[in-house]
């Protein structure tokens, strides 16, 4: 029978490479092919969901071999315990939570904080609004495409695009730690 820290570092390590292609893809596949869109307004609300996705899968993730490696490092004997365990956390975590951050520092930490809680639909966190009545439900809002510009859309594609690659390096290089150290354990 396999040995619970090893089904624990496998399920981190594994968890670190859909991290990895997750980022990898959005910046590679994804977004590239929102340039296309035929208005901006398209491509703004399309961008808007590829964004909440991609960082509610990426936070979920990171919160996942986290917690795998975390509780290999404490659960594991004295003399087995290596420091890529903490390391492997750390690049995680950078890359998923300390990226995010930075590239929206503009917000401020409050602000940031109560847009990862809305993105990630985690509804004990979320703020309570008002359930929709039927009016609401019935109201159709229409956006022209005067409300949106090009070039706007443009940067703000270009800084998502590097906001998954940066995102898609720390966490490769967390994925190469676990997978060395995975090795190094003999698992």
């Amino acid at each position: 029978m396999p040995c619970p820290i090893t089904i624990t570092k496998f399920i981190g390590t594994v968890s670190l490479g859909l991290l990895t292609g997750v980022s990898y893809s959005t910046a590679f596949i994804t977004l590239p092919a929102l340039k296309v869109l035929p208005t901006a307004s398209h491509a703004t609300r399309t961008l808007k969901d590829v964004k909440r996705r991609s960082r509610k899968h990426a936070i979920r993730l990171s919160n996942l071999v986290t917690t795998c490696f975390f509780f290999a490092w404490f659960v594991v004997p004295k003399r087995k315990k290596h420091p890529y365990l903490l390391w492997v956390c750390l690049s995680s975590t950078i890359g998923s939570l300390g990226v995010d951050f930075w590239f929206n520092r503009s917000l401020g930490l409050g602000g940031w904080l109560r847009t990862v809680v809305e993105d990630i639909d985690f509804p004990s966190l979320s703020v309570r609004q008002r359930t929709p009545s039927k009016k609401d439900d019935d109201l159709v809002v229409v956006e022209s495409d005067a409300d949106f510009n090009g070039e706007s859309v443009q940067r703000d594609l270009d800084r998502e695009r590097r906001l998954q690659l940066t995102r898609s390096w720390f966490s490769g290089a967390a994925l190469a730690m676990a997978i060395v150290g995975l090795w190094g354990d003999g698992a």
